[in-house]
């Protein structure tokens, strides 16, 4: 597939550029929309003119320091907050009287899910919105069990989620979000709470989710490990996009990343140090590749 690496920009706060990489015609249709979209908390100007997309069946990673607007722009996308243009999610206009079918098509998990559990154990936490949808008890009960397995949740069915370790309330929010087949996935920094090596489980089975069954997933995350899991990555610095395209282009403005108070995935900066020496001649995003490589 070819990928035009020549970038557009224009000046935009602080003499950042933003760098919108042209990828082309790899998804069929924009499934988020925002042009030209102003917000603030009270005289606190959040976002000035903000417009970005998402392509349907991405894997689109939102990166921004503390602060940068990321959750404003999930609460924007999830029709909680409402800025002066109207936000278009799976062609529909994002407003008060369009919020049920919005929430009909995402499934959202927060850093703090516990906050939306409604049942008494884990096993009716999981099956709540299936059963909201009328599915047969068997369908129900396969699903609760698949997701389950999954997510190794399946000691815990019985037991009350409030009474759960951190780690696995996110789990549970997550599984909830799963069982109805969401066109969307939201995780405004989902999955801080799991430890890296089960954090990188989970990813490789939301990327799974995302290929098979074109689940575009947006993960909000200021730690850039998570962004090589997928496919494109929007960059916020003070409420602007500063960056936007597929990741193997974004990762390559070091300075830009730099300015916008973030570090590069360590495979990804350890590339660009053996390319300054001539030992690679290539950005690496997987650490086994690298080693293989060089290994030859």
């Amino acid at each position: 597939m070819f990928f035009n690496a020549n970038p557009f920009y224009q000046v935009v706060n602080k003499s950042f550029l933003y760098y919108n990489i042209n990828c082309g015609d790899r998804w069929m249709k924009n499934i988020i929309e925002i042009d030209g979209l102003d917000f603030k908390y009270k005289d606190i100007s959040v976002f000035n003119n903000l417009t970005l997309t998402i392509k349907e069946g991405s894997f689109t990673t939102v990166l921004g320091a503390n602060g940068s607007g990321k959750t404003t722009l999930i609460k924007l996308i999830l029709g909680l907050i409402y800025g002066n243009s109207v936000v278009m999610c799976n062609s529909i206009p994002v407003t008060k009287e369009n919020f049920k079918e919005i929430r009909k098509v995402i499934g959202f998990v927060g850093e703090n899910p516990e906050q939306n559990f409604v049942a008494e154990t884990v096993m009716d936490e999981i099956a709540f919105s299936l059963e909201n949808l009328q599915m047969s008890p068997q369908y129900i009960k396969e699903k609760v069990m698949t997701l389950a397995r999954q997510l190794h949740l399946e000691n815990d069915l019985e037991k009350e989620p409030h009474t759960l370790n951190v780690q696995k309330r996110q789990l549970v929010a997550l599984a909830s979000a799963l069982a109805v087949d969401p066109k969307i996935l939201i995780m405004d920094e989902g999955l801080n709470n799991l430890d890296s090596k089960f954090r990188e489980e989970v990813l490789n089975i939301i990327k799974k989710l995302n290929k098979e069954n074109n689940m575009t997933v947006i993960q909000t995350t200021d730690n850039l490990e998570n962004c090589l899991f997928g496919d494109s990555i929007i960059v916020l610095d003070e409420g602007h996009v500063v960056l936007s395209g597929l990741k193997e282009e974004v990762l390559e403005y070091e300075d830009i990343i730099d300015k916008a108070k973030l570090d590069l995935p360590f495979i990804v900066a350890l590339s660009n140090k053996l390319k300054f020496y001539n030992l690679i001649d290539k950005t690496y995003f997987d650490q086994e590749k690298l080693v293989d490589d060089l290994w030859k």
